[in-house]
C-alpha cells in the first residue's frame, strides 16, 4: 500500500496541487477542524436529548439534597389561632410525590435518546466500508470505465375511473362510489448518446493521501463535459431530436435523462479504513453503545467526525478530445445539407446546423419556427422601395471591398407568403371596406410586431 500513495510524477502538496506525470490533478482528503467538524454535523437532536435529561438529573439531585421549611404534619394547614406561631420543619420539596415527575420525563427522554443513538448508528452501518487498497482499484475502474449518456421518454394519460368502497358512519356500514384517475403508460422509448465520432477522455483527479487519516469518507458523483462546441452541438442536437419525435404522442410526456457507467458498481458514499479488521477506537461498535448508555454519544460523534477525513471525488468524462478535422470545413452531414455554393461569381460557406444548435435560445426558435414578422405600418415602410418607387436605387459604398460580391442595386423582392398578405395593402382601392386599415388603428398604429406559429399566420 505504500507503493500506491508514491505516484509517479507527484510533486505538488496539498495546498498547492501540481499536474502529474500521467496529466491529471491531484486530489487529497481534507481534515476538518472542531469548528468545522460541528457545522457539517452538529447532531443537534442527540444534544438536546442530552441536555434534558442532564436537566432531569439536576431536578432530582435538587430533590434529594435541597431541603424547605414546611408546615408540620400534625398542623393542619390554617389552623391555628392569630398570634400563635405555626410549627416548621425542613424537608424535601418533592416529599409529596413530586419526584416521581422528572423521574418520568427522565424515562421517556431516555427511550427516545437510545432511538436516536440507534437510527444514527444504522446510517454510518449502511455505509459500504472497504480498504484503502480497494478504493484505489475502484477509483481506477471509474476512470477506465465507458460513460453512456441515456436519455427516456414515457408517454401516458390519465383514466377515470369508478370503484365501490365500503364507509361506516354511526356504526352503520354503507356503500359508495369513489372516483379516481389511474395513470396509463402508452408509449416508452430510451436513446443513448453517439459520441463515436467525437471521442471521449477521463479527465478525474487522482486521488492521494487516504493512508493519512485513520477514517476517510468518500463521496462519488459523475459529471461530463464537452471540449468543443462540435460535440456539444452533436449532443443537443441528438437530445432535442430524441424527446422531438416522443413528444406529442399522448397528453403528458414524463422525460428522464442521466449517466452511468458501464460494468462498474457505482456507490455514492464509501468510509476507508486502512484495515477495516480493526477500526479506530470511534468507530467500534461497542466503544459507541457503551458512550451511548452513559450518556456520551454526543461528545463521541464530535470526536469521530474530527478525526475522520473528507472527499469529494468527481468522474468526469470529457467528450469530444480527438475529433478529426474535416475536409471543406463546416458541411455538416448532421445539418442535412449546405457546402460551398456560388452566387455571382463567388463562394460561400453554409453555416452548419451544428453550428447553431449550441445556442439554446435559436435552437428553440428555429424548432418551434417563431419569429417576429413586421405590423401593418411596417410592412407599408418595406414596400416602398419594391413597389411605389421601382427605379429608386440604394446607396451603395463609395470604394466596396474587391472580394464582395456583385450585388443589384435594386430592393430585394419580397417572399411570395408576404407579398399576398400585402397585395392588398399596395392597392388600397381593391381591397375590403377599410379592414386593414381598422386592425391597424385598433393596435395603436400597429408598430407592435406580431408573433407567427408554425406556417400560418396568427
Amino acid at each position: 500500500m505504500g507503493d500506491r500513495e508514491r505516484m509517479q510524477g507527484v510533486t505538488g502538496t496539498a495546498e498547492a496541487p501540481n499536474i502529474s506525470g500521467g496529466g491529471r490533478e491531484e486530489q487529497r482528503p481534507l481534515k476538518q477542524s472542531l469548528t468545522g467538524s460541528l457545522c457539517r454535523e452538529s447532531h443537534w437532536k442527540c444534544l438536546l436529548l442530552t441536555l434534558l435529561m442532564y436537566g432531569c438529573f439536576c431536578t432530582l439531585a435538587w430533590c434529594a439534597l435541597c431541603r424547605v421549611p414546611v408546615l408540620a404534619p400534625e398542623d393542619p394547614g390554617g389552623a391555628y389561632h392569630y398570634g400563635e406561631r405555626a410549627r416548621l420543619q425542613h424537608d424535601s420539596p418533592c416529599s409529596s410525590g413530586y419526584v416521581y415527575i422528572p423521574l418520568a420525563f427522565l424515562a421517556m427522554l431516555y427511550v427516545v435518546y437510545l432511538v436516536e443513538c440507534w437510527h444514527c448508528y444504522s446510517k454510518t452501518a449502511t455505509l459500504a466500508q472497504a480498504e484503502v487498497a480497494e478504493v484505489y482499484e475502484r477509483v481506477q475502474r471509474l476512470q477506465q470505465a465507458t460513460p453512456c449518456i441515456w436519455w427516456k421518454a414515457i408517454s401516458y394519460h390519465y383514466v377515470r375511473r369508478t370503484r365501490q368502497v365500503t364507509r361506516y358512519r354511526n356504526g352503520d356500514a354503507y356503500t359508495t362510489t369513489q372516483v379516481y384517475h389511474e395513470r396509463v403508460n402508452t408509449h416508452a422509448a430510451g436513446s443513448e448518446f453517439d459520441y463515436a465520432r467525437h471521442g471521449v477522455k477521463d479527465v478525474s483527479k487522482q486521488l492521494l493521501g487516504l493512508l493519512e487519516h485513520p477514517a476517510v469518507r468518500l463521496r462519488f458523483t459523475k459529471c461530463f463535459s464537452f471540449a468543443s462546441a462540435r460535440a456539444e452541438a452533436a449532443y443537443l442536437t441528438q437530445r432535442a431530436r430524441f424527446f422531438g419525435d416522443n413528444e406529442g404522442l399522448d397528453d403528458y410526456m414524463e422525460a428522464r435523462e442521466g449517466m452511468h457507467l458501464k460494468n462498474v458498481d457505482f456507490r455514492e458514499h464509501m468510509l476507508a479504513f486502512p484495515d477495516p479488521a480493526r477500526p479506530p477506537w470511534f468507530a467500534r461498535r461497542r466503544v459507541f453503545w457503551l458512550a451511548s448508555a452513559l450518556l456520551l454519544s454526543w461528545p463521541l460523534r464530535v470526536v469521530a467526525e474530527y478525526r475522520t477525513a473528507y472527499v469529494h471525488y468527481h468522474v468526469e468524462k470529457l467528450f469530444g478530445d480527438s475529433e478529426e478535422p474535416r475536409d471543406g470545413g463546416e458541411t455538416g452531414n448532421e445539418s442535412g445539407g449546405g457546402g460551398a455554393a456560388e452566387e455571382g461569381g463567388s463562394s460561400y460557406r453554409a453555416i452548419s446546423r451544428v453550428n447553431t444548435v449550441d445556442m439554446t435560445e435559436l435552437e428553440w426558435h428555429i424548432r418551434c419556427n417563431q419569429q417576429m414578422v413586421p405590423s401593418y405600418s411596417e410592412a407599408l415602410l418595406m414596400d416602398l422601395d419594391s413597389g411605389a418607387n421601382p427605379h429608386r436605387h440604394r446607396p451603395t459604398p463609395a470604394t466596396p471591398p474587391p472580394s464582395a460580391p456583385a450585388t443589384s442595386s435594386r430592393a430585394a423582392p419580397l417572399p411570395p407568403l408576404l407579398q399576398q398578405h400585402l397585395a392588398p395593402l399596395a392597392h388600397p382601392g381593391q381591397r375590403g371596406p377599410g379592414r386593414g386599415q381598422r386592425a391597424d388603428e385598433r393596435h395603436g398604429g400597429g408598430h407592435a410586431g406580431r408573433r407567427r406559429r408554425g406556417a400560418g399566420w396568427s
